[in-house]
């Protein structure tokens, strides 16, 4: 059997790991906790994972700390290669996949991805070779003290980091020639990730079209880090999703300024200090954050923002995940005026994200980008 998969790859891999419980070996770049977690549950035996060790992936969330925390809780032996690119599954002696997709929800659920799956055994005998090479290669099995010097740099980056500042943490993985299917590239497809607009401000304290954005980054601290409701913990944001920012703005709109890209929230972690409740009071009732990094932010007053109004006329249902998904199902509220009311943010599509985006980078190549640099956009130390 040799077989090419377009789709549902979720269910290809659970489907092989069931068949064949007792062996797995993975090559993966990029590893989320959700996805392995699935194919972990779907048979036991021993598990021998190569993946990337370069702290900057788990960083920046294409990567996270804690699928490899749930390999080694499995049993796993887990190993690092520098510039590793191809993704290969061997259940046993069973089957083999080669595929596009990581082991992330974007890979498995989401993404247009491609690849085979096959029993052969000439096909087997060679992605067999191929990991028993790469195994070699890749240096010592990680182990609990590695990781957990590993989660307190990543976690100091992130208090420290933020802004328009770009990560450069080590590579802990092994050196060496690249595989014949290496590539440089950090981040996986297009929208690897979900995307979100941010709401800032209240309905009651509307800012002024002449405002400038700078300062409201300045004051705000969303450089670094956005704020969600005291009472509710920001669960929907996941490691590398995108938040699109925008300020609640008179006489009555919503006007969409820049983005960053969002890490998921931790609950020891990432609330705000008594410090930072002192520097900026109203963070009493909006103590939870979403940490943040690469962000970008148009270097002009707030009047020259892209409009949500503008974007929900002309979308309709497809401004917003829900309305979307409302309307696919046939039921549901599809108005995307009514849904947002009363909420810190709201989940976008992917055509509502290619809008917003088109009309920023015009807006970013047009007035530039505010330098977060400056010491007034750093997060507190």
């Amino acid at each position: 059997m040799f077989r090419l998969v377009s789709e549902g790859w979720d269910d290809v891999v659970l489907c092989a790991r069931r068949t064949s419980p007792d062996g797995l070996r993975i090559v993966c770049p990029f590893i989320k906790e959700r996805a392995v977690s699935r194919i972990l549950e779907a048979g036991a035996g021993g598990v021998e994972v190569i993946t990337r060790f370069d702290l900057n992936c788990y960083y920046d969330g294409v990567s996270d700390l804690e699928a490899l925390e749930v390999l080694l809780d499995a049993g796993a032996r887990i190993r690092g290669k520098r510039g590793l690119h191809s993704k290969v599954f061997l259940f046993g002696g069973a089957s083999a996949i080669g595929t596009s997709a990581n082991v992330t929800d974007a890979g498995m659920l989401r993404n247009h991805e491609f690849g085979f799956i096959s029993d052969e055994a000439e096909v087997l005998a060679a992605c067999q070779s191929y990991f028993d090479r790469l195994w070699l290669k890749s240096g010592e099995d990680l182990t609990r003290g590695r990781l957990a010097e590993w989660r307190k740099v990543v976690a100091a980056a992130r208090r420290k980091g933020g802004g328009g500042t770009r990560s450069k943490l080590p590579d802990h993985g092994a050196r060496g020639p690249r595989g014949p299917l290496a590539a440089s590239a950090r981040k996986p497809d297009e929208y690897p990730n979900q995307a979100f607009l941010k709401f800032m401000g209240t309905a009651g304290e509307r800012a002024p079209l002449d405002l400038d954005i700078a300062d409201m980054v300045a004051e705000s601290g969303c450089a670094w880090a956005c704020t969600y409701p005291t009472a509710q913990r920001p669960r929907q944001i996941e490691d590398g999703d995108l938040l699109y920012m925008a300020r609640i703005a008179a006489p009555d709109d919503i006007l969409i300024f820049g983005y960053a890209t969002g890490w998921r929230h931790r609950d020891k972690e990432d609330v705000a200090t008594k410090k930072e409740i002192d520097a900026r009071s109203w963070k009493s009732r909006y103590k939870n954050y979403i940490r943040v990094h690469d962000a970008h932010f148009v270097d002009a007053e707030l009047g020259v923002g892209i409009s949500m109004a503008e974007m929900l006329s002309a979308l309709g249902a497809d401004a917003w995940r829900s309305t979307q998904d409302n309307a696919r199902a046939g039921r549901g509220n599809t108005d995307p005026f009514l849904s947002y009311l009363r909420k810190p943010g709201m989940q976008l599509t992917d055509i509502s994200r290619k809008w917003i985006d088109r009309r920023l980078q015009r807006l970013l190549r047009t007035h530039g980008e505010v330098d977060l640099t400056r010491r007034r956009f750093r997060a507190p130390s």
